[in-house]
Order: C-alpha cells, then structure tokens, then sequence
C-alpha cells in the first residue's frame, strides 16, 4: 500500500504534467489563431498592394510591366494667333498686278516647330532692281509671333534690311509698319487673303513720320502648280 507521502507526490507530478499539456495546447491554438489572422489579413489586402515588404504587388506597374501614360503638351506656337499667317504658306508665282506679268517666285513656309515664317523671294525680272546693280533682287524676311503682334526682319542683296512689326486688321488683312525708317521712310505693307486662294500684297511708303502713304508696289501672288 502506498503511504500517504507516495500518494502526495504522485498527485503533485499528475498535476504537473496536466498543467504543462493545458499549457502546450494553449500555445498551439494561440499559433494557429496567429496564422489564421495573417492569413486573413493577406487576403484582404488592397489588390496591386504588396503583401511582403520591398516586394510589388500583382497588380502594380513594376509587376505588370505597364507604365503610366506620357502628358501631352500642346505645341507652344498653336494658338490662333500663330496661324494667323498661314494663308501666305506656299510655293508661289508673283505677278505685277498692273501688268499681270510674272516677276517673281516665293516660297513661303513654317520651320522650327511652326513658330517661324520663312520666306524666299527671287525676282526673274528687274522690277525693284537697285539702279547700278548687275544682278536682279533676291531676298527672305524671317516672321515670327511675339504674344502680342507680328515682327518682320526682311533682308535682301540690294537695299538692306527692314524690320516691321503689326497685326491683323479687322477685316482680316495683315499690315505691317516699319518699326525705325529705312533711309529717312517709313514702309507699310499689306496682306490681303482673297477668296480664291489668292493672296494681294500692296506696298506703300512715306516721309518718315509723316503717315502720307503712297503705293508703289502691287502685287498678286498664285499657287506654283
């Protein structure tokens, strides 16, 4: 028979062992919430959100390969204004207005993103030849839109160079004033957009200063077909 002090500590190791199973059991069903709760929260994870720190999630650009759209910018010569000139774009024959005779070619057109107007004019005739010159005028003017109005440089082999300055009249012809005089004158010239696809430059000049214009040239300009 066993003495009440085997007995006592039998009883003392039983519940010893009982104690640390609750204990272990506990712990594994702590872990198993632990796990279960990650789990959860993996799952609802923000889609494209990584789910491992420092790694893309699956619906992001550097998993998908995709990146985000280029912002287009508009041209920075593409308002209105800056295409108030484009009626005088082309490649064009000149004729003398009063005669109807051929003098020139031109060729007029936009470079530089279309912020400049280049032109290139050779006479085939002596009309504005400089008296004493050998050879017949040719020249180019360089036009561009400044915010505000239109500048002209024009520059040829005979007479120099102007610069103009001006804008469009109400009723839509385009004149341009010298902005200093060209030997002791003040220049004006005019565009005229006709209906027929045709374009009219009158040219006038005057005592400096004096604003009495007179016309002393007129000419009529056609497509070069």
């Amino acid at each position: 028979m066993m003495n009440f002090e085997t007995k006592n500590f039998k009883v003392c190791v039983l519940a010893f062992a009982l104690a640390g199973a609750i204990g272990v059991a506990g712990q594994a069903t702590a872990g198993d919430a632990v796990a279960r709760g990650a789990a959860t929260a993996g799952d609802a994870a923000t889609p494209g959100q990584a789910t491992v720190p420092g790694e893309p999630g699956p619906n992001t650009p550097a998993a998908t390969g995709l990146e985000a759209a280029p912002v287009l910018v508009a041209p920075a010569c593409d308002t209105p204004q800056h295409h108030q000139f484009d009626f005088w774009l082309g490649d064009w024959q000149v004729f003398d207005a009063s005669t109807d005779k051929l003098v020139a070619f031109d060729r007029v057109e936009k470079r530089y993103d279309g912020c400049v107007v280049e032109q290139n004019m050779t006479f085939v005739t002596d009309l504005y030849r400089r008296p004493g010159a050998s050879y017949r005028l040719s020249g180019m003017s360089i036009n561009r839109y400044d915010g505000e109005a239109w500048l002209e440089l024009w520059a040829d082999n005979q007479w120099g160079a102007i610069a103009m300055r001006g804008s469009p009249e109400p009723n839509g012809a385009m004149v341009l004033k010298t902005i200093t005089p060209s030997r002791h004158r003040d220049l004006k010239i005019v565009w005229e957009n006709h209906a027929d696809g045709t374009v009219r430059i009158l040219q006038y000049v005057a005592p400096a200063g004096s604003g009495r214009w007179q016309k002393y040239g007129d000419l009529v300009y056609r497509k070069n077909r």
